[in-house]
C-alpha cells in the first residue's frame, strides 16, 4: 500500500493485503472521514477528512 493511499478506496483484497499497514494508519485516530467514516493517524490517507475531538484521558 502506498503511503499516501486512502483508506477510503480500498477494496477487501487490498485490506487483506496491507493489513499490518492499516493497522498502524488507524491506531489511535486522529481523523475521521465523513463520506465512510472510517479513521486514521493521518489526514492524507482520507478523502473527507474532518479531525476528532480530542479525548480526556481516563
Amino acid at each position: 500500500m502506498k503511503p499516501d493511499h486512502k483508506l477510503c478506496q480500498l477494496g477487501k483484497k487490498e485490506i487483506e493485503e496491507n493489513i499490518a499497514a492499516i493497522t498502524e494508519l488507524v491506531a489511535k485516530p486522529k481523523y475521521i472521514c465523513q463520506k465512510c467514516a472510517r479513521v486514521s493517524k493521518k489526514k492524507k490517507n482520507l478523502c473527507k477528512p474532518k479531525k476528532l475531538p480530542s479525548r480526556k484521558k481516563e
